[in-house]
């Protein structure tokens, strides 16, 4: 189905075509807008006729999906005027939503929230704002929670699927960002890919992935589930549900005993190293290897696969971030780069794969109640998240 898929669009005679409308691409009129499906963040060429979206393709001159797109972002645009949807807003009067004007809605939504505040405080409203809105409105949206209600009571899903990355990442890098971008896959040496499936989940991306292992460039799969990247991986860590942990505990205690740091790059760009490979070096072995059910030798073999390589890059998602240890799970991505200095060049990082379109800037703008715009911690206006642990200079 993805091999048609991208015939579909390739084929340069018209032999193969969309089932539906085949021929609706040749329309005048092309809107270039962003897939609003995952953290991927393809283009899409859309194909406009009398107002109504015809068909979808994916430019070729996009440095996101260069002509690639998933099944969702070529084909599953009806949503956008599908007949249940609400067209205009509605205000329920006498137990019955019915149709109000957008003045009458705001004047509603104004007397509401004036009149909640007023009797109960402003604690008692809470916002919850979207991921896949622009930077932008994210921003609007938290300002006027904490600014015109005067609450911290605001939220979004990127809190839930990968504050554990802004976090983790925030205390071992300063930032909760990726490292570096997809196009690095073209000089990577290595790929770790772990809690993710991304040629289910972000297809163009796993595609790209996919190809690099398929080049016979080594990568590493840690998940329980035998994931399609699972099968070409050169090393398939099937661990136990909920135990990253202990798995990468195992890692970096073998690339320390190992003698495979960069050395140099520690020395020079990190801190507190000394007290963290003590505290990895004093690590029971043999309880990490009975928790997590992989044997060490695999174990050690992969980490060796990911320290000696020229350059390696990590993938994480949500079978990361979603569980209770998540925020450590990440730290300990972080410190497996930096230890063997896979952070600051090409082909290399840490790159977590977020759930919709603007996990990030979602994050960056402050849709989350512990952080505001810029990860400012609440409890201290003005002042930056404190950040703690081995740290880049």
């Amino acid at each position: 189905m993805r091999e048609l898929r991208r015939r579909a669009q390739a084929c340069p005679t018209s032999a193969i075509s969309d089932i539906f409308e085949s021929k609706a691409v040749a329309t005048a009129e092309k809107v270039r807008t962003v897939c609003t499906y995952c953290g991927v963040g393809c283009n899409l060429e859309v194909a406009v006729d009398s107002n109504k979206v015809k068909s979808i393709q994916a430019p070729y001159d996009a440095e996101v999906n260069q002509g690639h797109t998933c099944l969702k972002g070529r084909f599953a645009f009806s949503f956008y005027d599908h007949p249940d949807r609400i067209r205009t807003p509605l205000i329920r009067r006498n137990g019955e939503l019915v149709p109000a004007t957008w003045d009458e809605a705001y004047d509603f939504i104004a007397e509401k929230l004036t009149a909640i505040k007023s009797q109960h405080g402003p604690d008692f409203i809470a916002g919850i704002s979207s991921a896949r809105c622009t930077n932008e409105e994210n921003y609007l949206m938290q300002k006027f929670i904490r600014a015109v209600i005067g609450t911290n009571n605001i939220d979004s899903c990127a809190r839930v699927c990968h504050s554990p990355t802004a976090l983790g990442m925030q205390r071992t890098f300063g930032t909760g960002a990726a490292t570096n971008s997809i196009e690095d896959l073209k000089y990577t040496k290595c790929i770790m890919i772990i809690g993710a499936n991304p040629t289910d989940a972000h297809p163009v991306t796993g595609a790209k992935l996919k190809q690099v292992a398929m080049k016979g460039i080594p990568s590493i799969v840690i998940d329980p589930r035998r994931t399609e990247m699972a099968k070409y991986a050169t090393h398939h860590l099937q661990l136990r549900p909920g135990t990253n942990v202990p798995l990468l505990q195992m890692m970096l205690y073998y690339i320390i005993m190992d003698g495979l740091e960069d050395k140099t790059f520690v020395a020079s760009r990190t801190e507190g190293y000394e007290g963290f490979r003590q505290q990895i070096l004093g690590l029971d072995i043999d309880k990490l290897e009975q928790t997590c059910g992989v044997s060490r030798e695999q174990v050690r073999a992969a980490a060796r696969t990911y320290a000696s390589a020229e350059a390696a890059m990590s993938f994480h998602g949500l079978g990361v971030t979603e569980h209770s240890q998540g925020t450590l799970t990440v730290m300990l991505i972080a410190d497996l780069a930096m230890v063997t200095g896979n952070i600051g060049r090409r082909g290399v990082g840490v790159n977590p794969l977020r759930g919709q379109n603007n996990v990030q800037g979602a994050a960056d703008m402050g849709c989350q109640p512990h952080q505001g715009a810029g990860y400012l911690d609440v409890t201290k206006p003005g002042v930056p998240q404190p950040v703690r642990g081995v740290l880049p200079r």
